[in-house]
Formats: structure tokens, sequence, C-alpha cells
């Protein structure tokens, strides 16, 4: 699928608002400043290519002119293969994480309104989120020298199946201009409290 066109998202946006609701700020995430999603490289790499020479070596016994006994060439040939395959769909697909994170910020759009903070991802089917403004917790902000940054509001904690307290965020990713979706936000919670 393509990526929407700037007007289809603005589109898109402006119908997920309720009745009597003011868009304040929208801003587009920039793709190319999704640079962390490929930290999951560091560990990609290595294991596709140990889950590639597991599967090579597997078929060595098929391959090579050795005197493998037939018994073996049957057995192992066949298992230990079929047992390699699962390690590299995971590893292409920890390969591919980074790109299909681009492309899903190519088709979405934030948005502050006088009530909420939201989310629309038109990846093919219509995704949304947002988090009201009295219902928010602390907020960071990182930013670049050039204004695009990450604005992540603190929404609630839970417990994880071990007992471990768990901060959930909304995330504002790699939008340009985040001081000023961070000083209109910090305006509107004022207003509301």
């Amino acid at each position: 699928m393509t990526p929407q066109p700037s007007q289809d998202l603005d589109s898109i946006l402006r119908r997920e608002l309720l009745t009597g609701e003011r868009l304040l700020w929208s801003g587009r995430p920039q793709p190319g400043k999704l640079k962390a999603a490929f930290a999951i490289w560091l560990f990609a790499v290595p294991w596709t290519a140990f889950a590639l020479f597991w599967e090579a070596m597997a078929f060595l016994p098929w391959m090579a002119s050795t005197h493998t006994p037939a018994g073996i060439q049957w057995s192992f040939g066949i298992i230990f293969p079929l047992f390699g395959l699962p390690f590299i769909g995971v590893g292409l697909s920890m390969l591919w994480m980074p790109f299909k994170a681009q492309r899903k910020a190519a088709q979405t759009i934030y948005g502050l309104t006088d009530r909420r903070l939201l989310r629309v991802s038109a990846t093919g089917k219509r995704e949304s989120a947002s988090v009201m403004i009295d219902q928010m917790g602390p907020i960071d902000v990182s930013a670049d020298a050039d204004g695009c940054g990450t604005l992540r509001v603190q929404t609630g904690t839970s417990r994880d199946s071990d007992g471990d307290r768990v901060t959930e965020r909304f995330e504002v990713l790699a939008v340009p201009g985040v001081t000023r979706l961070e000083t209109l936000l910090l305006e509107q919670r004022s207003r509301a409290g």
C-alpha cells in the first residue's frame, strides 16, 4: 500500500474529532527520524546469520560428497533443516521490523485538540488511539537540533505477569516542532485543571 497523501491524512484526522472539539495542532512523523527502530539489528543480524549458518550445516549431509550413512542422512538431513526454518523466519521478521515502523509512520498523523491527544493511522485499515487531557500524567520530550522529536505522556501504570510495575505511555514519535506541541499541551492541561 502506498503512503496516504497529506490531505487524505488530514481529512481522516478531522473525521475523528468529536462534536465541538477544536483541532489545535497536527503533525506527521518523519519516518527517516525513526533510526532507533534499527537498534534491533544488533540482535537480528547475528541471529539471522547463525540461523542461516545452521541451515547450511544441516544441509551438509545432502550436499557434501561424504560417506554419511543413509539413516543419518535421512533423519538428520530432514529434521535439522526443518528445525532451522522457524529461526530463519524470526530473524527475517526482526530485520523487517524497522522498515515496517517507517512505513506505518508515513501513514500516521497526530493531533492535539482542546480535549485530547490523538493518533490516527491509515495502514489499510484505520487505527486510532487517544488520551484525554485530564487523564495525562508526566510529559517528557526529546528533540533534535532541528526541532524534530518525540513527546511521551504517561497515561497510567499496571503490573506485568511477574508483578513488576509497568508505566504506560502515549507516544508522539518523530514529529517536527515537538516543543510547540509540548507548549500547547501544557496550556491545555492548565486550562483543564
